[in-house]
């Protein structure tokens, strides 16, 4: 199940462009001096949501006579606030569409991120209202990997959100028994894979383990609009009595005090009010009171529908910013990668490499790096001409690359070396992935002039167990080096491999 979970959060393509947008109306939110043209030249540069807000302010509900026609008056009619939730709340709908969940299903995730993100918002205003709209982002990302696992096992994975005798900490147990990891570990692979700032990355990550959280949020206003969040329920007809209790003695702590009644009460007036403006007027019929009132019997209510309008932005701006992402990925790609072969150049390695290098510190994890040199390809090169030695090289690097999971990355160093880095790996899985890559090109051949020539890497692996110490990457590729060396001196065609 860790494998199908993994390779759907691997083909997620829903474009970080879209998370960029909310970050800038977080930092909008927090200038005193923003004025609304600030915001209208940030909606103006996307045209999808500048066709939403314009068809939104002269909707019915708006109430408005004469017709809207610039973005700028828009924001005058809805006001800065409501400009500010609306984008930073477009971003999270393009997931549910890329999971291809019905309507019915992506409203039940929606209703309990809307929820979370009102919540966190609520509990920083009291302390640091500036720190709203940090807090809102943070609860609104904070279980989008639950539709991601949803989508994996439905029935299993509903029946386990669904089950009111699990606490957090029970949810977040089940969860590793079925899928091998739980959904703070998934939220945090899907915010790296969404580039979101490393705030937002380990809000997501530790929401449900206060100590890493003190550590790593460093703003003690944001982790207290995490942890409120985190009490909430998982599903919008079942919410734990210790969750429940958890949280009444968070805002216990607060300063002044603050009842959980009186709290839960205000989370669902503005959450009804943000669903009313996100769908004309309409009024949702899921209550957070009434969970809390019946914590201890199941609620028989289904969950309403939830902001369609907002979904429908989001579809519509991910098509519309699909075209732009491309191009500015493939400007990156050619500074970056070797033109002969596709893979990183060293440059573009060295950069990509220390990057994955400072996450595995970060959190933890394991690294695997895999030093490939082919046999006699001098040899090859003098006998049959640069031509061949390249398109050898093409061949021998497409078919390895080819068997690599997807967050690992390979680059060329120079001539016929090369390098593949992974993360996050098991010590068998990173032996298994290199054991391939030299079985599979030393079954190919390459033909000239009538002739079948063989080719076949030799390899150097070096696994570094969990760790939260900083490597170097040069020590590591001197490392893997040496390893290939044996490996050639062996008899090429070899894994070589040293675990630390």
């Amino acid at each position: 199940m860790h494998q199908q979970l993994q390779a759907r959060i691997d083909s997620l393509s829903y474009l970080p462009t879209a998370a960029a947008v909310a970050m800038k109306f977080v930092e909008l939110g927090q200038n005193p001096d923003a004025e609304p043209g600030d915001y209208a030249r940030i909606i103006g540069a996307d045209s999808s949501l500048t066709t939403k807000l314009l068809a939104l302010a002269n909707s019915s509900w708006a109430g408005v006579r004469n017709r809207v026609t610039t973005v700028k008056m828009a924001v005058h009619l809805l006001g800065l606030g409501t400009v500010r939730t609306l984008a930073i709340s477009y971003c999270l709908s393009g997931l549910h569409n890329e999971l291809h969940l019905s309507q019915a299903e992506s409203q039940i995730f929606w209703q309990i991120s809307l929820w979370k993100a009102v919540a966190a918002r609520i509990c920083a205003s009291l302390t640091d209202p500036k720190r709203a709209d940090e807090a809102y982002v943070a609860g609104l990302f904070q279980d989008f990997a639950l539709s991601v696992m949803y989508s994996v096992a439905r029935d299993r994975y509903l029946c386990l959100l669904q089950d009111r005798a699990l606490s957090a900490a029970a949810l977040l147990a089940a969860e590793r028994e079925c899928f091998g990891v739980d959904h703070a570990d998934a939220g945090r692979a899907i915010a790296l894979k969404l580039e979101l700032p490393e705030l937002f990355v380990d809000a997501i990550a530790f929401h449900h383990d206060p100590k890493r959280l003190s550590e790593l949020v460093a703003n003690p206003i944001l982790r207290e609009g995490a942890s409120a969040a985190a009490s909430l329920p998982h599903a919008c007809n079942a919410w734990n009595r210790e969750d429940s209790d958890a949280l009444a003695a968070l805002l216990a702590r607060c300063t002044p005090p603050v009842e959980l009644a009186d709290f839960v009460s205000k989370v669902q007036t503005e959450f009804t009010q943000l669903f009313s403006f996100f769908n004309e007027g309409k009024v949702p019929e899921g209550k957070l009171p009434d969970l809390l009132a019946a914590t201890a019997r199941e609620a028989a209510d289904n969950t309403t529908r939830l902001v369609g309008t907002v979904t429908d932005m989001v579809r519509e701006a991910a098509e519309a910013g699909a075209q732009l992402h491309r191009r500015m990925t493939s400007l990156e790609s050619e500074a970056t990668s070797d033109q002969l072969t596709g893979v990183l150049n060293r440059n573009g390695f060295t950069t990509r490499s220390k990057e994955l290098l400072a996450k595995a510190a970060r959190y933890g994890t394991s690294i695997a790096v895999c030093y490939l040199d082919l046999d006699h390809f001098k040899q090859l090169n003098d006998t049959y001409g640069h031509a061949l030695g390249d398109a050898v090289l093409r061949s021998a690097v497409s078919a390895s690359h080819s068997l690599l999971p997807q967050q690992a990355i390979m680059g060329r160093l120079g001539g016929d070396e090369f390098v593949i880095l992974l993360t996050g790996c098991s010590q068998e899985s990173a032996r298994d992935i290199a054991d391939k890559v030299v079985s599979t090109v030393s079954g190919q051949t390459v033909a000239h002039d009538g002739q079948q020539l063989h080719v076949a890497w030799s390899a150097g692996l070096l696994y570094i167990r969990p760790t939260s110490e900083l490597q170097d990457i040069d020590q590591l590729l001197k490392a893997a080096d040496q390893l290939m060396y044996v490996a050639k001196r062996r008899s090429g065609n070899a894994v070589e491999m040293a675990v630390r």
